[in-house]
This record gives structure tokens, sequence and C-alpha cells, in this order.
């Protein structure tokens, strides 16, 4: 029988990971190279759950309050599978944490330099006070977009009737970019200077979801604040088939000295929800 393990790693207060102990000789446990990590670590899993969590109307009615707890695996290939609830708090709550989970994209763990498959935990809370402030801070409880259906698998699409339009009046998403964007303070003492190539997905609720510096990215804080800045922009998004679908996105934001940017000479940049 599968043995529990207590957890080792606390998440940014949001969420836990344990290992399970497996008798599949093709399923590791503790000796890993690295653990199975969201794209962007723990600061993009709190803005995900922030921007994406919905919580079940009767539950929030009820203030059914607790934590979800989801068993899966995380594949070699970045992807979650034989996911069960090891621990429940409503069936509407479990349904809404498999939800959030089948949307994340991880890196995988490696062992011997390989990716491999590892079984993993992820803990979500639900908490109604800081739900109530995450619908203030984004603008919506319940999805924005229901005119036409949603796609109810998890695809993620890169071709569409209508790609996703960004949702400013007042800017285009290039301005909207380069006008939001701090160089970071270590990069302009350094002089670093280079192009972050950046991937996302545009959700059906038109927030975005899985933002990947591709190829490396560059150092000097350029990296963290390339997918701050992306995290900020909001979609109208794609449709496919007449329905709201997944939409992958990529971008190159460009760090130059010699461009405008906001004054940060006081380092006083920081990190999304900090």
């Amino acid at each position: 029988m599968a043995k529990f393990f207590k957890p080792l790693l606390a998440f940014c207060l949001l969420s836990t990971f344990v290992f399970k102990a497996q008798t599949d000789k093709n399923l590791y446990q503790f000796n890993v190279d690295n653990f199975p990590e969201v794209y962007g670590g723990k600061v993009e899993l709190k803005r995900f759950l922030h921007d994406h969590l919905v919580y079940p109307t009767d539950d929030f009615k009820n203030k059914k309050e607790g934590t979800v707890q989801l068993n899966f695996v995380v594949t070699k290939d970045g992807k979650t599978t034989n996911v069960t609830v090891f621990k429940s708090l409503t069936s509407a709550t479990d349904k809404e944490a498999v939800r959030l989970l089948s949307l994340l994209d991880w890196i995988p763990s490696r062992k011997e330099g390989t990716p491999a498959d590892v079984n993993f935990n992820l803990e979500i809370p639900f908490s109604i006070s800081k739900y109530k402030k995450q619908v203030k801070e984004r603008g919506f409880d319940t999805p924005l977009y229901i005119d036409i259906p949603t796609d109810s698998s998890t695809n993620v699409y890169e071709t569409a009737e209508r790609s996703p339009l960004f949702n400013n009046p007042d800017k285009t998403f290039t301005e909207f970019v380069y006008s939001t964007l701090e160089y970071p303070e270590i990069a302009s003492r350094q002089n670093i200077e280079g192009k972050v190539q950046l991937s996302f997905v545009v959700e059906p609720d038109g927030m975005v979801s899985n933002i990947k510096v591709l190829n490396g990215g560059i150092t000097g804080g350029c990296n963290a604040e390339a997918i701050r800045v992306i995290s900020l922009t909001k979609w109208q998004p794609a449709i496919r088939d007449g329905k709201y679908v997944r939409y992958r996105m990529s971008f190159t934001m460009n760090f130059s000295l010699k461009n405008s940017f906001k004054d940060n000479s006081n380092g006083n940049q920081r990190a999304w929800g900090q």
C-alpha cells in the first residue's frame, strides 16, 4: 500500500507539495534532481490562483472554507495526469480545484538529467475573505465572456477564427508593455540588455496563464519583469468553432537602456503580489 509523507515544502502559504511512495518503478519519490514546479515558480502560482479561481456560489454563500488537496502525476512532458482528490472540502470546490490544476503547465522533474514522471500533491485554499479581495483586484467574480459557449476541453490552440484582442481602449498591446515595463535596477547598473522571448496562454476568461520565458531569457531581473508585465494584461478571448478557447500567444520583450522606461533608480520594483 502507498505511504504518504509529511509535506516537504511550503509554497507561498498557498500550496504545499507532498510526495507519495509508489510501487510503480516509473514514478519517482525523493531521489530526483529537482521537484516539479509551475512556470514562474511560487509567485506565478499565487497570481494564477488569484486571477482564475472561481468560488462556487453555494459554498461562498454557506461560508464553506478550507483546502482541497489534489494528488497527481507530473509527467515528463510537464502535464498532469491521474488526478485524485486526497483531501476534500465540498464537491463543488473539489471540482474547481481539479479544473485549476488542469490549466497548469509544469517544469517536470529530472532523474539523472532526464525528464521523469513524479507523483505530487498540491493544496488549493478556498478563503472567502481572500476571495473578496481577489475579486475586487481582478474585476470579476464570474466569467466575463458568456455570450457564446466556452470550450470545455483544456486544449490550447494556436490558430482560431478570431485571435485574442488586447482589452485596453487607450493603448495597443505593445504600447501597454513598454509604458508599464520598469528596467530592473540590477540590469541597469550592470548594463544588461537583450530580448526576453515569452509565450503565454490567454484563457477564456480573458486573463493569462502559463507565462514562460523561452531560451533562457536574460539576467538582472529582466525575466521576472517581463513575466510581471505580461501578467497584467487582459484580453478578449479567442474564438474557434463558435466557442471561446484557450489560445497560446508569443511576444519578445526588448530590454534596451536606450529606451525610456519608468524610473526605478530607488530599487522599488516588486514581484507580483509583494
